[in-house]
């Protein structure tokens, strides 16, 4: 007596492969896109808490010294309300006063509160201290990109007039529409390619054309309410 087996080896089709391929991409790309959206809806709410902390860091320190503080003109890991250096300020990649770090010298908040965690998140590679530093301890280094990327304050230092004018009067013109604070403020790519960062989050305006997408930042008014505010339309 013999027995004898049959076996019949079977395999995928190409067909199948390119459906199980087909399938796999479009759950990755599922994925992908809810991941991203829930880092931003995590990003918009920490900068709106970052705001808030300086704001009320920013009035503890008004009801202290009867003002508000000058602004930053200079990056560097200490204060600089005496000295503005073109090119190299602590905000909008240096082309603007940052919120002053006296806050955090003199235990108002941390210093963390003073970036928007999304620039701060996206913009994290080194780049060589900018020419104009001379005067900073960043001087001849290679310094984490959101150095230049701290909240920017609408109050010079106090060598451009500080709280007494600078780039805006904060201490005279109690106009609810007048800003405080934003997120990078100026789309230096304008005017200097080399620091051309965009807007940090997605604003909704156009929902009949979602093919045109604007881009914006968080702005804290003199009242203390914040608004995100279009600034960048991207195609």
């Amino acid at each position: 007596m013999s027995v004898s087996f049959s076996s019949k080896t079977g395999g995928f089709t190409l067909i199948e492969i390119l459906i199980v391929v087909a399938i796999i991409g479009v759950l990755s790309a599922i994925v992908s896109a809810n991941y991203f959206e829930a880092v931003e809806r995590a990003d918009k709410a920490a900068c709106q808490q970052n705001l808030h902390t300086v704001y009320s860091a920013l009035q503890s320190y008004r009801l202290d010294y009867n003002r508000f503080p000058p602004g930053d003109g200079l990056a560097d890991m200490r204060s600089h309300p005496d000295l503005t250096v073109f090119g190299c300020g602590p905000a909008a990649n240096g082309y603007w006063s940052g919120v002053s770090l006296l806050l955090t010298e003199l235990g108002y908040c941390s210093e963390d509160s003073l970036y928007c965690p999304a620039l701060r998140r996206a913009h994290y590679t080194p780049v060589p201290a900018y020419s104009a530093s001379g005067q900073s301890g960043f001087s001849g280094k290679q310094i984490p990109q959101w150095r230049y990327l701290r909240f920017a304050y609408n109050s010079a230092a106090t060598d451009s007039g500080g709280y007494e004018g600078g780039e805006q009067n904060i201490e005279k013109d109690l106009d609810a529409d007048i800003w405080l604070v934003r997120c990078l403020h100026l789309d230096i790519g304008q005017f200097d390619k080399e620091r051309d960062i965009p807007f940090p989050f997605r604003v909704n305006i156009d929902e009949e054309n979602p093919a045109c997408s604007w881009y914006g930042e968080f702005e804290l008014t003199l009242q203390g309410s914040i608004r995100l505010r279009p600034v960048e339309r991207r195609n």
